[in-house]
């Protein structure tokens, strides 16, 4: 009796382990799958929170836009008689972290981001703008066949540009390759159809168009090229090529003197050697009445064959002159709660006036009939055309 009663105690020790274990087991599952749900729950409010931020800083870059716009009006003398532009200007070339709430809000405060008094729970709000408005460089992106107007204002006077263009993000096919292809090489080069010989990793053969005046000019003076390298409008196709030259001179027009082909411009044969694969430094004619001190200067790019990021700067011989007005980059900071993001943004400074890309751009056969007649009974409407 007393060796069964052993034997059922030993049993129910056991039993009674089991269960310690299993109950163990399960707190750990139980606090293994809280935790998780609490890491979820974390990094989806720090996400929610770090979206909302960099919402924040965006709307601290469109208040940024308004003051640059104003700020234009106000240097052209369109602005309201309302307008302080006397503070609007000043806020401007500040660069103070509170640029924008100086003319829009209370300069010592962060600015709240709400459409209502209720959205304030949210704690949204850009706490610093910092606007630059003069640039090292100007950056933009050309699609194929694309074309830019660029105004070329420095701070100071300049006689070269430099232009840089074509990235990795411009290779059309995803790869991790940090090669760049060439449509060809030697001194003659050819102009293949579009995909025939133009591979996805070629860089885009950029037709950059200089277009300036001086303090006066007349019409007639775009079509003029004067002795002394003086000409007000002039045009180069920079051809991608290894054996390519880093300067030249826009006194190789093309369409002015022979021989008619476009001028190969240095690029290197791999990203891993700089980020732009093709830079060339071109020097500015003078302007046809001699007056560079008052130099009113545009640049018209075009990118053929392929895409291309460009970079331009400009040179007083080898010093750097900034743009002035041109691009301002703006840094803004937004935070929401006690997440905080920064972004850095530029800003296009360009009249309302919209450049045409061309007179007429078509792919397949024009026909037009032209009649000029002083009775509008010889025009007739069912004239047709025949390519």
């Amino acid at each position: 009796m007393k060796r069964k009663t052993q034997q059922q105690y030993q049993s129910g020790a056991v039993a009674l382990f089991v269960v310690v274990f299993a109950t163990l087991l399960m707190m750990i599952i139980t606090l293994s799958f809280v935790q998780l749900m609490i890491k979820d729950q974390q990094q989806a409010t720090a996400n929610d929170l770090s979206q909302s931020a960099y919402d924040s800083a965006q709307s601290g870059v469109e208040d940024a836009k308004r003051l640059l716009l104003l700020g234009q009006a106000c240097r052209s003398n369109a602005a309201p008689s309302s307008v302080n532009c006397s503070e609007v200007l000043s806020a401007i070339d500040s660069g103070d972290c509170n640029t924008v709430a100086t003319v829009f809000g209370d300069p010592n405060t962060e600015t709240l981001i709400q459409q209502d008094e209720a959205d304030e729970a949210l704690q949204q709000a850009y706490t610093c703008i910092i606007i630059d408005a003069q640039t090292v460089d100007y950056k933009g992106q050309l699609e194929m066949n694309q074309s830019n107007i660029i105004p070329l204002e420095g701070v100071g006077e300049f006689n070269r540009i430099q232009i840089s263009w074509f990235t990795r993000a411009d290779i059309a096919d995803a790869t991790s390759s940090l090669a760049i292809g060439f449509p060809g090489s030697g001194p003659s080069v050819s102009l293949p159809r579009v995909g025939s010989q133009w591979g996805l990793d070629n860089p885009a053969l950029l037709r950059a168009q200089f277009m300036q005046t001086g303090s006066s000019f007349t019409l007639a003076d775009f079509d003029d090229n004067q002795a002394g390298n003086t000409s007000n409008a002039n045009t180069l196709f920079l051809y991608p090529s290894e054996t390519g030259a880093s300067d030249m001179s826009f006194a190789l027009d093309a369409r002015r003197s022979s021989p008619g082909a476009p001028q190969q411009a240095d690029c290197v044969s791999s990203f891993s050697v700089r980020e732009y694969a093709c830079t060339v430094t071109l020097a500015l004619p003078n302007p046809i009445d001699g007056d560079t001190a008052n130099r009113g200067a545009y640049l018209r790019l075009g990118a053929l064959y392929n895409t291309a990021h460009y970079k331009i700067e400009l040179l007083n011989g080898s010093t750097p002159v900034l743009f002035d007005q041109v691009q301002p980059e703006v840094d803004s900071t937004g935070r929401a709660n006690d997440m905080f993001r920064r972004v850095k943004s530029r800003i296009e400074l360009k009249s309302d006036f919209t450049y045409p890309e061309a007179a007429i751009d078509l792919e397949g056969d024009l026909c037009k009939n032209f009649i000029i007649t002083a009775d509008p009974a010889d025009y007739q409407d069912s004239t047709t055309c025949t390519p």
